[in-house]
């Protein structure tokens, strides 16, 4: 038997899927579920220490009283990402505006991601554009699978110093930075990085098939 080779990707992933007892497509259903069911969900408050929510409690919040004002103000919803969390945010802009009826704001455009890296470097390649174009209220989604991610890190600050409100996806440690910096932060407790990003796409998808179906209700009952 050729032996496995050490400290690359296929390896690690390997490693992973051997340790979380993944045999075949059944047993990875069920540990995506696992972790999908122990998602920690945090909401930040300047006058109220940080407090653990529920799932549902974390999610019914940031659609009635996050997402709904930003739809109503008519504010914009910002979505950023690397590598397959960058392919997460896309569809994400998308699904938003077609579904959603948000405004959105793409900053994966080729000319202004290359510009901004070339003349900011990459660690603001987000960053500089949330300085540049967002208002006040805007809405930031950052993902990032470790939470670590230093643009990802600029890109919050950045925003927090226009007053968005920003919602953070992370994963890995539960003590990585980018969950401290979003009103509303949500935590997928796996270090594999098929599961997590698996995970943020599902919840982001969630978010807006749930708020979707109180909007078509509410403007059914002619609250919108």
């Amino acid at each position: 038997m050729t032996p496995i080779p050490k400290n690359n990707v296929p390896t690690k992933t390997f490693q992973q899927l051997q340790a979380l007892g993944v045999r075949d497509a059944s047993s990875y259903l069920e540990s995506l579920k696992d972790i999908l069911s122990k998602t920690e969900v945090t909401l930040e408050s300047h006058d109220s220490p940080v407090r653990n929510l529920t799932l549902n409690e974390e999610i019914n919040f940031l659609i009635t009283d996050l997402l709904r004002v930003v739809l109503l103000a008519n504010q914009r919803l910002i979505v950023i990402g690397n590598g397959g969390s960058a392919a997460i945010a896309i569809h994400t802009l998308a699904d938003y505006a077609n579904a959603g009826g948000f405004k959105t704001v793409d900053l994966f455009s080729p000319s202004l991601l290359t510009c901004m890296a070339n003349d900011y470097g990459y660690e603001n390649v987000f960053s500089k554009p949330i300085e540049i174009l967002a208002n006040s209220d805007d809405m930031l989604f950052a993902i990032s699978s470790s939470g670590n991610s230093l643009n990802i890190l600029n890109a919050c600050e950045s925003a927090l110093a226009k007053k968005c409100r920003v919602v953070t996806f992370s994963g890995f440690s539960p003590d990585n930075p980018l969950r401290k910096l979003g009103r509303l932060n949500f935590y997928v407790p796996s270090t594999h990085y098929g599961f997590v990003e698996l995970s943020h796409q599902i919840l982001i998808h969630c978010i807006l098939d749930l708020f979707v179906k109180a909007k078509v209700y509410e403007e059914a009952r002619g609250f919108y």
